[in-house]
């Protein structure tokens, strides 16, 4: 049964011991995207990589923010939110959830313009264009939980553990307005954006895009990659975010009809939901060759660090003279 009160708690422990996994996987990779944007100046020059650096964002404090009280609140029920704070805690919820699905969109739309034009894009994806697009997407996702917020069409939802926007009919237009805005637009431009790049791939062999190479230590340059790697990396982005995504928002919006039927998929989407927030920094940025590169000198360099932390605490004095 989805209610929390109502199940074993021990279900319920092996619940919260997946979210914590999941959330802790969800963090450490994403904090290792974060560390190496921050640390690698190679990555900062690449335009496109900010919008993935807003996905990492995005998932990182979903880990934090959404899926962390999911499991305070599976272990003691007594912990799980009401009035104010879970209004609160809904609104965040949603922004946080609804901004990583734009924020794959507007990856793949940088990705397609990239690969569609790109002797134009050093034009037409400006720094001041992705600011506004980063903002915009806050905005965006932002604005239509706060509408629920202010309507108090906020609750605590026993299928997705968590304080969540409603979506009942008492909610009138405000489910298939938010559905659309939260879910089918994303989906919408990965879809198109992936067509065009395959569409443009299959023309011919090989693909010219930016990327993200210095130039004598300036800017980017053009580069001819073979069409069948772009092809292969593609097809799973697109098949890992529709697997992990539509169901939560399937459910949400049939939750009125589906009832009682709803306890065969509990727990189900909203685990696909963290799994993807758990997979992102993965298959966002290690499928790139500089990304991967960047990521694993991070790691060196938090090794290094770390030893070097142990060296001088746990050393004598004796081997520090020699």
């Amino acid at each position: 049964m989805c209610d929390i009160k109502l199940r074993n708690q021990t279900y319920n422990n092996i619940a919260a011991a997946i979210i914590f996994v999941l959330s802790s996987v969800s963090m450490a990779g994403n904090g290792l995207i974060l560390l190496s944007f921050a640390t690698s100046s190679h990555l900062r020059i690449q335009k496109g990589c900010y919008f993935i650096i807003n996905l990492a964002v995005s998932d990182f404090l979903c880990a934090v923010y959404v899926m962390l009280p999911c499991i305070a609140c599976l272990v003691d029920n007594s912990w799980c939110m009401e009035g104010a704070t879970c209004c609160i805690h809904a609104v965040l919820n949603s922004t946080l959830i609804s901004s990583s699905n734009m924020s794959l969109a507007a990856i793949n739309v940088d990705r397609a313009i990239a690969i569609n034009r790109p002797f134009e894009y050093k034009n037409l994806v400006t720094t001041t264009r992705i600011k506004i697009a980063i903002a915009y997407i806050w905005i965006h996702c932002f604005c239509v939980a706060l509408v629920a917020g202010i309507a108090n069409w906020t609750s605590f939802s026993q299928w997705e553990l968590m304080c969540s926007t409603e979506w009942t009919v008492r909610t009138g237009l405000y489910a298939p307005v938010a559905l659309i805005f939260n879910f089918i637009l994303p989906s919408t431009l990965v879809l198109i954006s992936n067509v065009t790049i395959i569409y443009a791939i299959r023309k011919s062999k090989t693909v010219v895009f930016q990327n993200c190479s210095q130039v004598n230590g300036s800017g980017l340059q053009l580069c001819v990659k073979p069409h069948t790697k772009t092809l292969r990396s593609l097809y799973f982005l697109v098949l890992v975010y529709f697997i992990c995504v539509p169901l939560y928002y399937l459910v949400k919006f049939s939750l009125e009809t589906l009832g009682s039927k709803l306890n065969i998929v509990c727990f189900i989407p909203v685990g696909l939901l963290f799994i993807a927030a758990a997979v992102n920094p993965f298959i966002y940025a290690l499928l790139r060759k500089d990304h991967r590169k960047a990521f694993l000198e991070t790691l060196r360099m938090i090794y290094r660090n770390l030893k070097g932390i142990y060296t001088f605490l746990f050393d004598s004095p004796a081997k520090t003279l020699q």
